[in-house]
């Protein structure tokens, strides 16, 4: 039998060359194999798959009368037979490689809301990466993001930021793994974006700092469901749900950023002619060192793990004084990329939305359904009146979802749209609904956390602690006390909502507290019960007037 040593390096290198699409695998084989030989480890259990892989040589030597000790001049004839055979038990397996970001990520799924980017520069990216708006005419695919206070353009380029290979046969498979980038921006990659960035800034101590990244994190932030369970954080995921966060945060790596600047001008001293530069800062988006990637039947997948960082300009609005961060519901990462692609992206919009109006306390102004700067366009529905009641159906069923979750605590639209004229206007979508307006009301969550924050800015900490409330209601006269008083209120369905609103409380409890249904309280509210019967009108009043 040949030496120790060589026995592990055949094994290692044959399964370098047969499970290349499982990195993870290598690492466990090499640390049990090292324990099987030690002579104090009789009793020790290989893993599962190094066990697959001995009992499927075993079987194949006996089957074909095969020395074992001649075993590099046919394994790799059964290479395809031994890796049917081992595959199952790598799946149900997943090695003992845990993220070291189990704790942070499982702290995170204890939130409703996370602290996530906000600045306009971050909000523009994300929604370019989920639409996909690269201009693929240009040598390098290219986006523009042209608003009044930034003009930027973001290019995929598959070159260049791959420092930590060093071979060309690796800068090659490098290069073969990110040339089809531009297939791969969709919401998912958006996500992706978003998760990379919010591991970072919670972790980040400078604005160089490297954190790790294991596609199991994007898996659990994203609720997927694993097959083990590990104090709440979810592994043994299956190829294809893997591969799909692979590619994409291989994707997020081909993106640089350029900011453009004033001009250069040069005069040429012979001609007097002016020749004017662009002076821009170009970056990359994201940056990476020890970086471990998949192949799958020798071809790339993508990126299992790695390090990284933001770029030094993504950076500036992530980390430092120049930090922009907002709340990002975590339920935003949940829904599916493909069939909630729009309620992902009205609800990251709202979370920058909510941002921008913090410091005026503005959230109740309203937003416009068509247009330009309208929620449909937000989303990238098309404005087609062909499909008018599909489109307002769909429109009004996002919001909905986005309430039930806890994302708006409610949504209506103003008093200007009258839904009677969508059955006596044949023009109604273009005429009417599409210039109406909707009011969304951010949860409490975002309103308490943003007034904080606000708060904190605007009063000095001694001038917060000095501050006793008590106090001054114990120093209240008799008469402001009793002008304080709250007169009993009649149950109307304005002050049944507006009430339920000062409380910071969400329909479906205020219904369950009352002892009535949700579609009712729903509908008193918007006008559509004028008449409820007696035993209601008590329970709302009940509730509606009590201390």
């Amino acid at each position: 039998m040949p030496p120790q040593n060589d026995v592990q390096n055949r094994f290692v290198e044959f399964a370098n060359e047969t499970f290349l699409d499982y990195p993870e695998l290598i690492a466990a084989w090499e640390a049990d194999m090292g324990k099987i030989y030690d002579i104090n480890s009789d009793d020790f259990q290989p893993c599962q798959s190094l066990k697959a892989f001995l009992v499927i040589i075993n079987r194949i030597a006996m089957e074909h009368s095969l020395n074992l000790q001649e075993i590099d001049e046919w394994i790799h004839l059964y290479s395809s037979e031994i890796r049917d055979f081992v595959i199952p038990y790598i799946q149900f397996e997943d090695s003992n490689n845990v993220s070291p970001n189990q704790n942070i990520v499982t702290e995170l799924l204890n939130q409703s809301f996370i602290e996530s980017g906000s600045a306009l520069l971050y909000h523009k990216l994300r929604d370019t990466i989920s639409k996909n708006e690269f201009q693929i005419k240009t040598e390098y695919p290219t986006a523009l993001i042209n608003e009044k206070t930034l003009k930027a353009t973001a290019q995929v380029r598959s070159e260049g930021n791959a420092l930590h290979l060093l071979s060309s046969e690796e800068i090659d498979q490098w290069k073969n793994l990110t040339a089809q980038a531009i297939t791969s921006m969709d919401d998912l990659t958006a996500d992706i974006f978003d998760i990379i960035s919010i591991l970072w800034m919670r972790q980040a101590s400078h604005k160089d700092q490297m954190i790790n990244f294991h596609t199991d994190d994007a898996l659990n932030l994203r609720q997927v469901q694993g097959r083990k369970s590990i104090e709440g954080y979810q592994s043994a995921y299956r190829k294809k749900e893997r591969d799909e966060i692979m590619k994409r945060l291989a994707a997020l790596t081909t993106i640089w950023i350029r900011i453009e600047r004033d001009k250069l001008k040069f005069v040429d001293a012979e001609s007097n002619e002016i020749d004017e530069l662009e002076q821009v800062q170009f970056n990359p988006l994201f940056i990476l060192d020890s970086v471990t990637v998949a192949y799958r039947d020798s071809q790339p997948v993508g990126i299992y793990e790695c390090k990284i960082r933001p770029g030094e300009l993504l950076a500036n609005f992530l980390y430092g004084s120049k930090k922009s961060s907002g709340l990002l519901a975590l339920k935003t990462l949940k829904y599916n990329p493909i069939k909630q692609k729009y309620h992902k992206r009205l609800a990251r919009y709202l979370s920058w939305q909510w941002r921008i109006r913090q410091k005026g306390a503005d959230y109740f102004r309203p937003y416009s359904i068509g247009g330009d700067k309208g929620l449909l366009n937000v989303m990238g529905i098309q404005e087609n009146g062909r499909y008018g009641s599909r489109i307002k159906e769909h429109f009004e069923n996002i919001l909905d979802t986005l309430q039930q979750d806890g994302i708006i605590n409610e949504w209506k639209y103003l008093e200007s749209f009258n839904e009677s004229m969508v059955e006596e206007n044949k023009n109604w979508f273009h005429d009417n609904w599409i210039n109406a307006k909707v009011q969304i009301v951010p949860p409490t969550e975002i309103t308490v956390q943003n007034n904080k924050e606000y708060l904190s800015l605007e009063m000095g900490e001694s001038e917060q602690q000095e501050m006793n409330f008590a106090a001054i209601l114990r120093n209240m006269t008799k008469k402001e006390t009793a002008a304080s008083e709250v007169m009993e209120m009649d149950v109307t369905p304005e002050n049944m909502k507006q009430t339920r609103l000062n409380r910071g409380q969400k329909l479906a409890a205020v219904a369950k507290e009352i002892g009535i249904s949700h579609t009712t309280l729903s509908r008193y509210e918007n006008g559509k019960i004028s008449n409820p019967t007696e035993e209601n009108m008590l329970k709302m009043k009940n509730w509606l007037n009590k201390l």
